[in-house]
């Protein structure tokens, strides 16, 4: 038996700048979407150097490090419990691990640490659905 603590925090093989830089793109549309203007430049120097890849990322309020895995976008982008959250790699952001959903919500005044008792904006709760862990 094997217990992790923080999944999806760890190692990642397989991972390309390149395609961190593709994963980069989204993860700027998906701030957009959400009505934030944002951008980035590659800061290869903050590499964590486990297959996640520096950018720094600049919105017209907040400049964070975000640390993108390099890995096939369906394979990094969660959104939401239609998908299983134990099979996707963290993003860092300023040193802290988030899913991609979780990542993107910290590039706004109203993300869920900053709601009263671990709620989300609205004050219901966000319920995650349990999944099969990877082997």
């Amino acid at each position: 038996m094997q217990i992790s603590i923080n999944p999806g925090s760890g190692p990642v093989n397989e991972a390309t700048e390149q395609q961190a830089t593709t994963n980069m793109n989204q993860f700027i549309a998906d701030l957009a979407e959400r009505g934030h203007t944002a951008t980035y430049e590659r800061t290869e120097a903050t590499d964590y150097g486990d297959g996640r890849y520096a950018f720094t990322v600049t919105t017209p309020t907040i400049t964070y490090e975000v640390q993108m895995v390099g890995l096939p976008l369906d394979q990094v982008r969660w959104l939401g419990p239609d998908q299983d959250i134990w099979q996707f790699p963290r993003l860092y952001v300023d040193g802290g691990s988030w899913i991609w959903y979780f990542a993107l919500n910290q590039f706004t005044d109203d993300h869920p640490g900053n709601q009263p008792n671990g709620t989300v904006k609205g004050g219901e709760p966000y319920v995650f659905h349990a999944g099969t862990a990877a082997s």
